[in-house]
């Protein structure tokens, strides 16, 4: 079985290939400059790029040619295929890889649209690989992965409203006031779409935002506790250890803040995601 999933995951190009699995890329684009690599490299490009310009990159989801290309190597070698893509609420990435599928005319291609975005959907991808592995077949893995998207749990806090202005979904007049009294925006991933859960005053009161959603969502304790950072490893190692010892977690990991997500929070930006029971 064949698992493709899109670069928002921000699964890194050579934990791909450790994980058994195929990116497709979500680009993003400035006016001279394309990044469209999932690698530690490109994403420090990425940030240096971000923190110097006055206009947010454009995002561009795959073609559904680049769906097909791999949809007819499956077909030509007779195997079932299982695509986990980015929210339909944020990217058409969906919508292509169902085109592409149509096109593929081949039954054995499921899509899955994961409801989630960077570190969930990279959660769900590595539980879908760990099904994959135990032996779980095609049909029952989408069963499971539509089933327990539901229970996924994505939130973060960007160190700045500057890319929140920029991109349009806050007011310059509230990313003034916000910038002076130090207001920090507790975000989460509901039903797809990014939504503000609390305000802060300060990056310590956001972090705890951040954790109440332990407090309130019990974690599943045979699934891991993600951490994510934009552009400060130190920051996001701080806040992981925190909250382990804090919360007494075990098995957890951290990762970057990719392109698709980075874009709208920018640099310094915290993220934790979770399976609740």
């Amino acid at each position: 079985m064949r698992i493709i999933t899109d670069t928002g995951t921000d699964i890194l190009d050579k934990e791909a290939k450790k994980l058994g699995i195929e990116l497709v890329a979500i680009r993003s684009n400035f006016t001279d400059t394309v990044f469209s690599e999932n690698t530690e490299a490109e994403f420090t490009r990425f940030y240096d790029k971000l923190r110097q310009t006055d206009t947010l990159p454009v995002s561009s989801q795959p073609s559904p040619a680049e769906f097909l290309e791999l949809f007819e190597d499956a077909k030509e070698k007779q195997e079932k295929v299982v695509v986990i893509t980015i929210s339909s609420k944020l990217s058409g990435t969906y919508n292509g890889a169902m085109l592409a599928k149509d096109m593929a005319e081949y039954d054995n291609i499921y899509v899955v649209d994961s409801l989630q975005a960077s570190l969930s959907e990279r959660l769900l991808v590595e539980y879908a690989v760990k099904l994959r592995d135990a032996g779980m077949g095609a049909k029952e893995l989408v069963r499971k992965l539509e089933q327990d998207r539901e229970r996924v749990i994505l939130t973060g806090v960007p160190s700045t409203l500057l890319y929140l202005k920029m991109g349009g979904r806050i007011s310059p007049v509230v990313a003034a006031v916000g910038g002076v009294i130090g207001i920090k925006p507790v975000l989460w991933l509901k039903d797809g779409v990014i939504e503000s859960r609390s305000k802060a005053r300060g990056m310590r009161m956001a972090k705890s935002g951040m954790q109440s959603f332990l407090k309130d969502y019990e974690a599943d304790p045979a699934m891991p506790v993600m951490f994510a950072h934009s552009d400060n490893a130190e920051m996001g190692q701080q806040f992981m250890e925190e909250t382990v010892q804090q919360f007494g977690l075990t098995g957890c990991s951290l990762h970057e803040i990719g392109m698709a997500i980075g874009t709208h929070i920018g640099p310094d930006a915290l993220m934790m995601a979770f399976m609740r029971k």
